[in-house]
């Protein structure tokens, strides 16, 4: 059985079902970890691009990562902050902040800030 995260994204996000280092292994947990790593790359590649298709897919894995992270549970929380958000913040700088903040919801946010002051 599939995790909420691993559903949603597959759903949600359908380039992801081309991508060649999409996880597959016996262990979701470790799946969710990588696709929600995975993912953070894909949107930090199109978050800056001139392209507007490119832009607006970076949008789209925002609002799916929002909502998820809104709806839930502790334990899913803390994937999408150790694995999507630690990665999103490897490539922060002030400059970038700003923009960044500004596609992520209300609670994305706070966890967002607190991942990067934990980091």
């Amino acid at each position: 059985m599939k995790t909420k995260i691993y559903e949603a994204i597959q759903q949600w996000i359908p380039d992801c079902k081309n991508w060649s280092d999409f996880p597959s292994t016996n262990d979701e947990t470790v799946d969710q970890y990588a696709l929600l790593k995975r993912v953070a790359r894909y949107c930090m590649e199109n978050m800056d691009s001139a392209n507007e298709e490119e832009s607006e897919a970076a949008r789209e894995v925002i609002r799916v990562i929002n909502m998820l992270y809104e709806g839930g549970n502790h334990y899913m929380r803390n994937a999408i902050e150790n694995e999507f958000f630690t990665e999103l913040s490897t490539q922060e700088n002030p400059a970038s902040l700003k923009k960044h903040l500004g596609f992520l919801s209300k609670e994305s946010k706070q966890g967002y800030l607190r991942t990067i002051l934990e980091n």
